[in-house]
């Protein structure tokens, strides 16, 4: 089910430039097989480590799913092609919200269980408490305003409903983060699509705290569950692509 048939207009420039880079990256492809295949399988086979992760990933955000209570209406933030969204629809009344409804995009999902809906992370067409819990996998690093973004997924959570963030950079600071902007810019330029590094803004843990919607814990790859529940803010700062679990509060 469709809300939404094309990218919104304002970000026409925006999706048209970054599907044509990740289509050079081999990360988007219009091949219903490479949406099947994720994340266990990438058959295009020139991005298997970062799937590798994302496998793992997805591992420890549907198990988190299946044992916090009461989870039953999930939106996949960003969705992409979908990929999540698919996976959990087995389990869950899923919803994929993403700004490209395009074959590489939202179009790529076919799959008659999750409703696709077209939309800005930043100005969600959803109704407030609609969901137990927002899943945004390597989507938030491509916010404009991350605290905009934070309020919207609180505003379209029930109380007590389950922020995740998967697959986002996550800086010990501003330093850290504007030397890779500066990395991702240069990469931009060499696809002559440098205006889309206006949208990649890598996450600091100040910026997920300062906010106050959300009380995080830290999960990552070698990490104990004691250390997690130590609290987020005093993992391990070398952390740079967590799985974060934020309840709403």
């Amino acid at each position: 089910m469709s809300q939404e048939a094309s990218p919104l207009p304002p970000l026409r420039r925006f999706v048209d430039d970054y599907r044509r880079v990740r289509l050079a990256e081999g990360h988007a492809s219009s091949n219903p097989a490479y949406v099947h295949g994720l994340p266990f399988r990438d058959v295009s086979g020139r991005n298997t480590a970062a799937w590798r992760t994302r496998a793992l990933h997805y591992v420890v955000v549907r198990l988190g799913l299946c044992l916090i209570p009461g989870v039953s209406r999930v939106l996949d933030l960003g969705a992409g092609n979908g990929w999540m969204a698919r996976r959990l629809a087995g389990s869950f009344r899923v919803t994929a919200l993403d700004v490209d409804a395009g074959d590489t995009g939202l179009g790529a999902l076919h799959d008659d269980r999750v409703v696709r809906v077209a939309g800005d992370l930043e100005a969600l067409p959803l109704r407030t408490g609609s969901f137990d819990a927002v899943v945004a996998s390597a989507s938030l690093h491509y916010a404009i305003d991350i605290r905009t973004v934070l309020a919207e997924a609180a505003r379209v959570l029930r109380p007590g409903g389950v922020l995740i963030i998967a697959d986002s950079p996550v800086y010990p600071d501003d330093d850290a983060r504007e030397a890779a902007w500066q990395r991702t810019r240069t990469y931009y330029e060499s696809f002559d699509a440098g205006h889309l590094a206006a949208r990649y803004r890598g996450l600091t843990r100040d910026d997920l705290a300062s906010s106050g919607l959300f009380h995080f814990i830290t999960l990552a790859p070698g990490m104990s569950w004691r250390s997690a529940l130590r609290g987020w803010r005093r993992a391990r700062t070398d952390v740079r692509l967590p799985v974060l679990f934020g309840w709403r509060r």
